[in-house]
């Protein structure tokens, strides 16, 4: 087990003051054959200073890599994916922090398993209010299923087999909002399955006092109506027209919900 690669991608755009904290929660993993994927993303802040004079001389196990224009999160993992050497992929973008025993956890698991499953966990996590809050859920079995159910994928909770990725690609670049659910609908149509473990290994979206580019309202309502026209074929082609209407109002009215609790 300890021989397979695992490639951590850390997607960052203007998070000088966080991505080390970030970084550290990589570098602190009990597993250790990582290779750990910088994607800058055009950062204006000073970042590209920070990593190329400190967070890259930290570990030799830490890559930098800079975009040349800011091209959105699926671009920076996509970055990722083409340059990584893993068996595994996972990541943990620049607000949010892994468990020690992360990717320990899920290399365990996926060893098990072959490149047509894929993995996450629950989360836990602080609300406005400073009060930590744990969800847990036990599922195995088809990804479309998991869909159906109206899950979506977990922040800073999933794990890939990197062939599984590559099979389709990778991201779809055109898709601004909702990335991680882009990911999903493509690889349920391909008959992928997954695990989801019912443990809490990470701490999403650290930081409440910052605009994120997941969570900037009029930006990311804006990007997921147009996410909803992509999936329309796809979402009516698995399940039907009535479950593709109401999946559309409820995807619209969680974001409004989440908007006013932040």
């Amino acid at each position: 087990m300890q021989n397979k690669l695992v490639s951590v991608c850390i997607a960052t755009y203007n998070r000088k003051n966080l991505l080390p904290n970030t970084l550290n929660s990589i570098l602190k993993q009990t597993y250790k054959n990582l290779e750990i994927i910088i994607v800058d993303d055009f950062s204006n802040d000073g970042t590209k200073t920070l990593v190329e004079n400190n967070l890259i001389n930290i570990d030799k196990r830490v890559k930098y890599i800079r975009h040349k224009n800011n091209r959105g999160l699926a671009a920076a993992r996509n970055s990722a994916i083409l340059n990584s050497k893993g068996d595994y992929f996972t990541f943990c973008d620049d607000d949010d922090l892994l468990t020690p025993d992360f990717i320990k956890v899920f290399v365990e698991i996926a060893s098990k398993y072959d490149d047509n499953w894929c993995f996450c966990c629950s989360s836990e996590y602080k609300n406005f209010f400073g009060k930590k809050i744990e969800t847990t859920f036990e599922y195995e079995g088809m990804l479309k299923e998991l869909i159906k159910r109206g899950y979506t994928p977990p922040v800073a909770s999933q794990f890939y087999n990197l062939s599984g990725l590559r099979k389709i690609n990778g991201y779809n670049e055109n898709i601004k909002s909702g990335v991680d659910h882009d990911l999903w609908i493509r690889l349920a149509k391909l008959g992928f399955r997954i695990k989801y473990v019912p443990v809490a290994l990470n701490l999403p979206n650290t930081n409440f006092g910052q605009t994120r580019m997941t969570t900037s309202f009029n930006h990311r309502i804006k990007g997921i109506k147009q996410s909803l026209s992509i999936w329309k074929k796809d979402l009516i082609q698995m399940y039907g027209v009535e479950f593709y209407t109401n999946f559309c109002k409820a995807y619209l009215y969680r974001e409004y919900l989440q908007f006013l609790i932040r």
